[in-house]
């Protein structure tokens, strides 16, 4: 059950679930020019991930990159836990599908990463400044594909826990 839409709007959806308001501190903080972690962000022109703490539980992966062609991406999901991503700068074009209807193809568990066989019955969403898409276990999620044309995104992903949902 993916949750996709303005920044603002997602929160609010979240607003009754308190084990997530350091996940949603870091995520203002991310969006506000003036606050040490978006200039981080913002540090570097080049692509590059760089892995932050944010509660002992919940790290994000503060990335730059540049967006490529649809057939160079690949499905992902993961077990242990759900992705906020939120784009800061730059659009991207997301796919996603429930991991019901794709074939497995490799388990990473030490990096709770699972692939998929591609497929083109994935529903397609434009991501661009603001936006944040909740991607949960069920949820294979394709990232990284230009829409229109390749730029340099700015985005963080912050890994939370399953067990904060529960």
């Amino acid at each position: 059950m993916a949750v996709i839409g303005n920044y603002f709007q997602v929160k609010e959806f979240f607003k009754t679930n308190n084990k997530l308001n350091q996940v949603f501190a870091y995520l203002d903080d991310a969006l506000d020019p003036t606050s040490e972690v978006h200039q981080r962000i913002f540090s570097s022109k080049e692509p590059r991930v760089q892995k932050n703490d944010i509660d002992g539980e919940c790290f994000a992966m503060e990335q730059v990159y540049m967006t490529k062609e649809r057939e160079s991406c690949f499905f992902e999901s993961h077990k242990k836990y759900v992705d906020f991503q939120l784009i800061l700068s730059g659009c991207e074009q997301m796919e996603v599908i429930d991991i019901r209807h794709l074939s497995f193809k490799n388990f990473e568990e030490d990096k709770d990463f699972i692939s998929y066989e591609d497929s083109t019955k994935a529903s397609k969403i434009v991501m661009q400044h603001e936006d944040l898409s909740v991607y949960f276990p069920n949820d294979a999620h394709l990232g990284l594909a230009f829409f229109e044309t390749k730029q340099l995104v700015y985005k963080t992903v912050v890994k939370v826990p399953v067990e904060y949902f529960r």
